[in-house]
């Protein structure tokens, strides 16, 4: 772990602002259809986010390669490679580290309501206009009065909304009507949220393939080169040879 490292987990922090508006534009619109249809729909959703994050790991972990290809043709040459320079070189475990960073504030978020979710159970809603006629007939005022309490907004309200957002595709595989999934959703949700963040190191430890491809690219190109100036040069000689014939 380094600077770099630490600023390229705030990247990946501020990539979970992009998923949180995509979950609340596009996930309403995921909660309709049957079982199989919601879940396909919304793992979709989760894998599209984890294969940005994927492509981004990918191409660090390319680059890092190169980098240490470069510090490695230095350190053999002779001239000197500091510890900074080597920190840039490719680590297989730094797309690890860089995830986990990033996972420290999601993990913050979410667990105050892991751990103090409930069973969600039935609310009375507002009652009609109508019903305050009734208000002055003192055998009704009694149950109604459980309508006049007055409910805060805590910080414990804020973070379950936050938290709900950040699991908003396995929210909708649950559905409101499953009081027992959902449950489950939000003691899991410190896990769920981090899900597309795997996609990171994933992609991070395809650099060194990546870059052998590049590499075989690179010499399948030079020998087709190779082999076309050979050609050209046997044509040459073909063509001076029918000359020096004809003379």
């Amino acid at each position: 772990m380094d600077g770099a490292a630490v600023k390229k987990s705030l990247k990946l922090m501020l990539y979970y602002f992009m998923f949180a508006f995509l979950y609340l534009v596009v996930g309403s619109a995921l909660q309709i259809g049957g079982t199989a249809v919601r879940l396909a729909l919304n793992l979709l959703m989760v894998l599209i986010c984890a294969m940005i994050v994927y492509m981004d790991g990918a191409r660090l972990g390319e680059n890092e390669v190169a980098y240490g290809e470069i510090a490695y043709a230095r350190q053999e040459a002779g001239n000197p490679v500091d510890a900074k320079e080597k920190q840039r070189c490719y680590h297989p475990l730094k797309g690890v580290c860089i995830a986990l960073v990033a996972a420290v504030p999601l993990v913050l978020l979410t667990l105050p309501h892991a751990l103090t979710a409930q069973k969600q159970v039935y609310v009375l809603q507002s009652l009609p206009r109508w019903v305050s006629s009734f208000e002055s007939q003192e055998e009704l005022t009694a149950p109604l009065q459980y309508y006049q309490r007055q409910v805060s907004l805590g910080v414990m309200d804020v973070l379950r909304m936050v938290s709900r957002i950040l699991v908003f595709p396995f929210a909708n595989i649950a559905t409101a009507d499953n009081a027992d999934a959902l449950l489950l959703v939000d003691r899991l949700s410190p896990l769920l949220a981090c899900m597309p963040l795997v996609g990171f190191p994933i992609g991070y430890m395809t650099g060194p393939r990546t870059r052998a491809m590049i590499h075989g690219d690179i010499s399948h190109n030079n020998k087709r080169a190779q082999r076309k100036k050979q050609k050209a040069i046997k044509a040459r000689q073909a063509r001076a040879e029918k000359k020096n014939e004809l003379i």
